[in-house]
């Protein structure tokens, strides 16, 4: 499938920059300090690391973060394991079975990764929007517009609810007569994973009411992600329209067609 793409990426520095601040840490406490408390120190930060992952698990229920979480509690484990043993090795004790464990573990959380089961996918879901879009000049403008309506079972919308959430496409807010589907972007969910935040009326949500309506609204942040300014009212109707295809497919009983389009666009596994 190729098509123009329509929206940015986010600078290669914002991957690379915690990596890269590990192994300036650990090479820094090895030349200072040693080689325990660089592995202690090192260890000590995947253990405190793996608990976002499991969070997220539980707050999505997407079993990757729950793989993900296990990786990085095993790393912790082998790196805090390890001083002993480099000094004397009969002090090994377990560090094998974590080792091989934490190989595995890691194979697993690269295949999810790069199949893009670990990322927020709300940059294609951008994407999908602006695709029939190509008038320009008409600028930002910070209100909600309506986008149709859909009608939808109680039923119906909790298993939505659950795939949005579930497959990372959005985060759900239930209120007393709709659900915001907030989308987010990768690294702009955190405040949401911790409840730090519930105030999402300044981010891009699309709301599907019990009554079937659906409203829309774009962030301007988010609007500048695209390249081109797009004619905001078409914008905004063409987001609720990917929704609605969305509520559409998953109440036909067919959800995985949802994955498969945004999939079929190739965006970088990590963008």
């Amino acid at each position: 499938m190729f098509y123009e793409r329509k929206t940015r990426d986010r600078n290669w520095f914002h991957y690379v920059w915690f990596p890269f601040t590990l192994i300036l840490v650990f090479l820094t406490l090895f030349t200072l300090a040693g080689v325990g408390p660089a592995f202690y120190v090192i260890g000590a930060a995947f253990l405190l690391m793996s608990a976002m992952p499991f969070i997220t698990f539980w707050r999505t229920r997407n079993a990757g973060f729950l793989i993900l979480g296990l990786y990085l509690l095993f790393a912790g484990l082998v790196c805090i394991s390890a001083p002993p043993a480099i000094e004397d090795r009969r002090e090994a004790g377990l560090i094998p079975v974590f080792i091989v464990v934490m190989y595995a573990l890691g194979l697993a959380v690269a295949y999810l990764a790069f199949n893009r089961k670990l990322k927020w996918r709300g940059q294609e879901v951008f994407e999908l929007a602006a695709m029939p879009i190509e008038d320009t000049g008409n600028s930002f403008t910070a209100r909600p517009r309506p986008a149709g309506k859909m009608p939808i079972s109680k039923t119906e919308m909790i298993r939505f609810v659950d795939f949005m959430t579930s497959k990372l496409i959005a985060f759900a807010f239930r209120e007393q007569n709709r659900v915001v589907f907030v989308l987010a972007l990768p690294g702009n969910d955190t405040r949401y994973l911790l409840g730090l935040t519930k105030d999402y009326l300044k981010d891009t949500w699309v709301a599907i009411g019990f009554d079937g309506n659906v409203s829309v609204n774009i962030s301007e942040k988010d609007y500048l992600l695209f390249k081109q300014d797009f004619a905001f009212d078409q914008l905004c109707q063409s987001l609720g329209n990917v929704i609605i295809e969305f509520l559409d497919l998953s109440k036909r009983g067919r959800p995985d067609q949802i994955i498969d389009r945004m999939d079929a666009l190739r965006l970088h596994p990590f963008s």
